[in-house]
């Protein structure tokens, strides 16, 4: 199924190892882990097609945290003639999209989702030099990675350090390979013109 802010779901998504009945529909099947989401009302289970659905908008549960501040200025900014009250529920109404439809990211810490252009971005996985080399328009994925990074992380970095010490030598191709690194790179690209960004945290 296609997650307009995951692109695979099937490689990185936090997944329970057996079908599990929903608790949601109620149908046995393969579910993602409720306990990888967020917020006040635990459950065990959703399959896809109730996450997608917007199963959790009834609930105090969310998969992730968007950066609504600075998606909101991105608004604005892209439509000044419009009220600062109009941007505001448009950026709350993305928002909600992305934090309730949207399988939840492993990750050591809580940060923001990131935005750009009046939009959030899509997850396309855990970053590795190979993984900048490839996204990198002439192959010089080290520059690419240093200017990739998001606004959040981007004063809270030693890019030199990240790039040489910190950053995987091999492609992270699944969940299972990227829980025991001890630095987490996630690797975003953003709706519109793929622009890459790179939020990073440490266990």
């Amino acid at each position: 199924m296609h997650f307009k802010y995951f692109e695979h779901p099937e490689k990185f998504a936090v997944w329970l190892k057996l079908p599990t009945r929903c608790d949601f529909c109620g149908a046995e099947k393969r579910c993602f882990d409720g306990a990888a989401f967020l917020g006040s009302e635990p459950f065990t289970a959703i399959c896809e097609e109730c996450l997608l659905a917007g199963a959790l908008r009834e609930k105090d549960v969310y998969a992730c945290e968007g950066d609504i501040a600075e998606l909101q200025k991105q608004l604005q900014a892209l439509k000044p003639h419009k009220s600062a009250g109009s941007v505001n529920r448009r950026a709350g109404e993305i928002t909600d999209d992305l934090e309730r439809t949207t399988p939840p990211i492993f990750t050591h810490q809580n940060w923001y989702w990131p935005c750009h252009g009046g939009d959030y971005c899509t997850f396309l996985g855990y970053g590795s030099k190979p993984l900048y080399h490839q996204l990198a328009p002439d192959g010089d994925g080290e520059e690419f990675f240093k200017n990739s990074l998001y606004h959040t992380v981007e004063d809270l970095s030693d890019v030199d350090e990240l790039w040489e010490e910190s950053l995987p030598e091999q492609t992270i191709d699944s969940l299972a390979a990227a829980k025991p690194l001890e630095t987490l790179f996630y690797v975003f690209r953003s709706q519109q013109g793929g622009q890459v960004y790179t939020v990073w945290d440490r266990r």
